[in-house]
C-alpha cells in the first residue's frame, strides 16, 4: 500500500472535492483521539480474543484507541502478560516472572503492569516499550504496582516507601522518576496529567492530584469512595460513591471549571446488589459490572443518562453469548469485556465492536513516521474511503440523499477495499511539521451510502 508523503509544511489543496479523488497531502493523524459524533443505538458484534495453545484462563485489562488489548494468560499455572492486536496474541516473554499483570495500554502499544518472581515476595512495576521491558525500580526499591499509564508514558500506581503509609502512597512515574503523590494509589490518569485514585487503599475517599505547573501534583479530596478511571482529556471521571452499605454504587464526576460536581449513575439497592465503572471515554460513555444476591452477573453502559445491559444491545447473531463485565471503552465506543458464550461457563475477554462502520485511532509511532488508519465493521468487498478535515461540519456525501459527512472541507488521504474481516486499512506518511494541529477523521463508504463516527485528534 503506497504511502502519502508531504514536505515540512501542512497543506492541503483546496481544489480538492468531494467526488473523492485522493488528497496529496496529510498530517499527523497520531494524538489525543476524542470523539465529536456519537454513533447512535448500537448493536454490537462479540470478537473473541483467541487462547494460546496450553493457556487454562485469560483476562483483558488494557484497552487502547486502535482495538489492541493487554491483559494475562494463565499458562502451566504461571500467568504472562501479553499483547493483542489484529487476531493475533503475543506473549511479552521480555517481562519475567511467574506471575505478571499487565494493567494498561496506550495508544503507542506500550503496556505497564508488575510481576512477582520465585523467592521474591513484593512485586515490581515494569513499562514494555513495544520492544523491550522497562523496570521500574523506585529509589526506595520498594513493592510496586503499577495500575495506569497515559500516551506520555507516565505510569501511576502504588508502592511502599519507607515512612510511607502503612497501606502505602500513591506515586506517579514521570520520564523514569518516581513522584510520590501520598497516602493512597492512583489507579489512572489523563493525557494532560490528572491522576484518579484514594487517599487509602482500604478505607479512604476519592482522591484527584492536578498537576501544579512546577514538576508536582496538587490533592484534591473529593465525597466519595475511590476513582476508578478518568477520561483522556481529564474533565470526567469515574468512581464508586459513598460508603452506604457492603456494596458499591457508581457515580460520575465532571469537571465545571476547576469544580468537580458528581452524578449518581443508575439507580441500584446497594443492599442486595453492587455496581462498579470501570472505564470512561471523552463521549461520557461509562462501561462497568454488576453483581448481586439475585441476578446474575451483567455488564453495562451508561450514556445519555441511562444505563443500558450489554447483552440486550448484542446483535441478533449473538445471542448464545453472555456479557458478565465490561472493562474498557475506547474513544470509537469499541469495548473490552468478559463474556461467556453459551453452553460454556468460563469467561473470555472480547471486543464488543458497533455494527455500523466505524473509525479506530490511528496506529503508529507519530510524528515522523508511517502510522496506519484503520476501520472496522465495513461491508466486505467495499472500498472505504479515509478523509480528514479542521473542523466538523455537515457536507451532503454526492449521490446518497439525507447522509452527510461529518466534516468541514473533507480531504480524503486513501482508501482501501474492506477485507473478509470487516476491516480496511491504508497507511500514511505524518510528518513531523504536523506536531501541535488538531484535525478530524471519518471513514466513508459511498458505495453503501454509509458514514463512520467523526474522530478528533490534538497531534504531539
Amino acid at each position: 500500500m503506497q504511502d502519502l508523503h508531504i514536505q515540512n509544511k501542512i497543506w492541503l489543496d483546496h481544489s480538492v472535492s468531494l467526488s473523492l479523488k485522493l488528497a496529496a497531502a496529510i498530517c499527523s493523524l497520531a494524538g489525543l483521539a476524542t470523539p465529536v459524533m456519537a454513533q447512535g443505538d448500537a448493536h454490537y458484534r462479540v470478537v473473541p480474543l483467541p487462547l494460546p495453545n496450553g493457556a487454562v484462563a485469560m483476562s483483558g485489562v488494557g484497552l487502547n484507541n486502535s482495538n489492541e488489548v493487554s491483559g494475562g494468560v494463565n499458562i502451566n499455572r504461571q500467568v504472562r502478560p501479553y499483547h493483542y492486536a489484529d487476531g493475533q496474541l503475543m506473549i511479552l516473554d521480555e517481562v519475567e516472572g511467574i506471575q505478571t499483570t499487565a494493567m494498561a495500554i496506550n495508544d503507542n502499544g506500550h503496556i505497564t503492569g508488575w510481576m512477582y518472581e520465585w523467592g521474591v515476595i513484593w512485586p515490581q512495576a515494569y513499562l514494555w516499550d513495544g520492544s523491550a521491558n522497562h523496570w521500574l525500580i523506585d529509589p526506595d526499591d520498594s513493592y510496586t504496582y503499577a495500575q495506569g499509564l497515559n500516551d506520555r508514558d507516565q505510569v501511576v500506581g502504588f508502592y511502599y516507601p519507607p515512612g510511607g503509609h502503612p497501606n502505602g502512597n500513591a506515586f506517579v512515574v514521570n520520564d523514569g522518576s518516581y513522584y510520590d503523590l501520598g497516602s493512597g494509589q492512583a489507579t489512572d490518569i489523563s493525557e494532560n496529567g490528572i491522576i484518579v485514585g484514594q487517599t487509602n487503599r482500604y478505607n479512604g475517599d476519592t482522591a484527584v492530584w492536578t498537576p501544579d505547573g512546577n514538576s508536582g501534583w496538587t490533592l484534591t479530596v473529593l465525597d466519595a469512595k475511590l476513582g476508578r478511571a478518568i477520561n483522556r482529556s481529564g474533565t470526567m471521571f469515574v468512581g464508586a460513591g459513598p460508603f452506604v452499605s457492603y456494596f458499591d454504587t457508581p457515580v460520575l464526576w465532571t469537571d465545571h471549571n476547576g469544580q468537580w460536581t458528581r452524578t449518581d449513575i443508575g439507580s441500584w439497592d446497594p443492599s442486595i446488589e453492587t455496581a462498579l465503572p470501570n472505564d470512561i471515554n471523552d463521549l461520557g460513555q461509562v462501561v462497568g459490572e454488576y453483581q448481586s444476591f439475585e441476578n446474575e452477573d451483567r455488564g453495562w453502559i451508561y450514556e445519555n443518562g441511562q444505563v443500558t445491559w450489554l447483552n440486550d444491545l448484542l446483535a441478533p447473531a449473538y445471542s448464545s453469548w453472555k456479557v458478565v463485565r465490561a472493562q474498557r471503552i475506547n474513544e470509537s465506543g469499541v469495548i473490552l469485556a468478559d463474556a461467556i458464550e453459551e453452553p460454556n461457563r468460563v469467561s473470555q475477554p472480547v471486543l464488543l465492536i458497533p455494527e455500523q462502520l466505524t473509525i479506530l485511532g490511528p496506529r503508529g509511532t507519530g510524528a515522523g513516521s508511517t502510522n496506519e488508519l484503520i476501520a472496522v465493521s465495513a461491508t466486505p468487498g467495499s472500498r472505504i474511503y479515509f478523509a480528514i478535515g479542521f473542523a466538523q461540519g455537515s457536507r451532503a456525501l454526492p449521490g446518497c440523499p439525507g447522509v452527510n459527512i461529518g466534516l468541514s472541507a473533507p480531504r480524503v488521504v486513501g482508501s482501501s477495499r474492506a477485507n473478509a474481516e470487516q476491516e480496511a486499512r491504508v497507511s500514511v506518511f505524518v510528518p513531523g511539521a504536523a506536531a501541535g494541529r488538531t484535525i478530524y477523521l471519518q471513514a466513508i463508504d459511498p458505495a453503501h451510502c454509509e458514514v463512520s463516527n467523526v474522530l478528533r485528534y490534538t497531534l504531539h
